[in-house]
């Protein structure tokens, strides 16, 4: 066992390792075979429980933590507002579950609330609503509770809401373009600022969709989602299927019948890379695919195969190219 690791994943053990060491501990571990590290893991433990006299719990707890790594997770108090910026750092070797950073802040109603999660991470939040939201990969959400008239979202990217029903006080996220507004409901939306669609699916309940630029104002109802164009600013609302829209929240990557180039910017968000694609011509193909706790290089090599497509990879830099 590299003498370094050892000393790294001790100064992991005693919650005295610095995010620059958590970053090498990472990059030491990804060389060390599962058998090996095992061993090694299993020694330290058991030399931790004689010095420590570590609680049977408290496990789990290592565990839970090396899935994670809030590398930058601040709490910053000013006039009522709660910012959290969560940069986690995955560390596959021991992904046993949900793949979920879970944080539980409680705030007066007045306050704002801010939540931003880096590319390759997700979040669970308990808003102060008591809603909660699940918030995918490079996305952000700001939660402003105006006393007790109403509870506005602001967001960019994907989340899953569980709303918390309060009849007096309607739940609205808003858009420049359009705003959903719910009571009481569980719905994914999906409004990343550079895309041209804002993406409404109902799993329970009902929402309301309403803006400037319609017509009228549309009802959802469970398994149907509402596309809004934000260049035509048509609204359509089409039959889907949740276990796909919501499929991201059990760390399953799934896409049907998609553009091929929004997939692959779903996979730059998913796995923190930068895609480059020099074949330009197969970028509106639709593919399908479905992948669960795969590293990025099985996921492309699988889509070299189906698609017929070479690349190449340097670091966080993925190369697409035709097959010559």
């Amino acid at each position: 066992m590299n003498p370094f690791l050892i000393e790294l994943y001790k100064k992991f053990l005693y919650g005295k390792i610095t995010k620059s060491e958590f970053g090498e501990m990472r990059y030491e571990m990804n060389k060390t075979s599962n058998e090996e590290f095992a061993g090694f893991e299993q020694n330290e433990w058991n030399d931790f429980v004689i010095r420590e006299k570590m609680l049977a719990d408290k496990k789990t707890e290592i565990r839970n933590n090396l899935k994670f790594f809030a590398g930058q997770q601040s709490q910053i108090k000013s006039r009522g507002k709660i910012w959290l910026k969560i940069a986690a750092v995955l560390v596959p070797l021991t992904l046993v579950g949900s793949l979920f950073l879970f944080l539980n802040q409680k705030v007066n109603s007045n306050h704002s609330f801010l939540v931003e999660v880096a590319r390759g991470n997700k979040a669970t939040v308990t808003l102060p609503d008591n809603s909660k939201a699940w918030i995918n990969s490079n996305s952000s959400l700001n939660f402003i509770a105006n006393s007790n008239e109403s509870r506005e979202i602001k967001m960019n990217g994907e989340v899953f809401f569980q709303v918390f029903k309060d009849k007096k006080r309607p739940f609205i996220i808003s858009f420049d373009d359009i705003k959903i507004e719910v009571l009481g409901t569980s719905f994914n939306v999906k409004a990343y600022k550079n895309r041209e669609t804002i993406e409404t699916s109902l799993v329970e309940g009902s929402v309301k969709i309403s803006g400037h630029h319609l017509s009228r104002e549309f009802i959802l109802k469970p398994n149907e989602k509402a596309i809004y164009n934000r260049k035509s600013n048509n609204l359509t609302i089409v039959q889907t299927n949740n276990e796909l829209e919501t499929a991201w929240k059990s760390n399953v990557l799934r896409f049907d019948t998609e553009r091929f180039g929004d997939v692959m910017n779903m996979l730059e968000d998913w796995y923190d890379i930068t895609i480059n694609n020099q074949y330009p011509q197969i970028e509106n193909d639709l593919i399908t695919g479905s992948f669960k706790n795969e590293g990025i290089e099985s996921v492309m090599d699988i889509l070299k195969v189906q698609y017929n497509i070479n690349y190449t990879r340097n670091g966080k830099i993925v190369t697409i190219l035709p097959v010559k």
